[in-house]
């Protein structure tokens, strides 16, 4: 999936904001790009078309939310690389893991433990 460079940014804000309506991201918006309030409505819009935020009817007004967490919607995003690029996904993670500088042992504990978490739910009874 491909997102063009004002809904990167609307997106990023809508994780942010949490929710809004058109105008609420209007005016965030607003400020750091010149853009209509048109052109955020059909921002918003194409992002739900895309099935990455959700909306429901408040009065008048559509409130806009993501769909999924900023790191849930990453993990999508490369799992569709992934599997377009017909790559084995375990050694993608270790290369992806390879290549992370910078990284707290705090943030290295806490993915081994996320880790072990998933391998132990997965694990057969028995």
């Amino acid at each position: 999936m491909k997102l063009g460079d004002l809904e990167t940014f609307v997106l990023k804000m809508a994780w942010q904001l949490g929710s809004g309506t058109v105008k609420t991201f209007y005016t965030q918006v607003k400020p750091a790009r010149n853009v209509s309030q048109n052109t955020v409505q059909s921002t918003l819009e194409r992002l739900y078309r895309k099935s990455i935020l959700t909306r429901h009817k408040e009065g008048h007004a559509y409130v806009y939310q993501p769909k999924l967490s900023r790191e849930a919607f990453t993990a999508q995003l490369l799992t569709n690389m992934v599997s377009e690029f017909e790559s084995d996904p375990s050694m993608t993670l270790a290369a992806f893991v390879e290549q992370q500088e910078g990284v707290s042992d705090a943030k290295w504990k806490h993915l081994k433990a996320v880790v072990e978490q998933i391998k132990n739910e997965e694990a057969p009874d028995g």
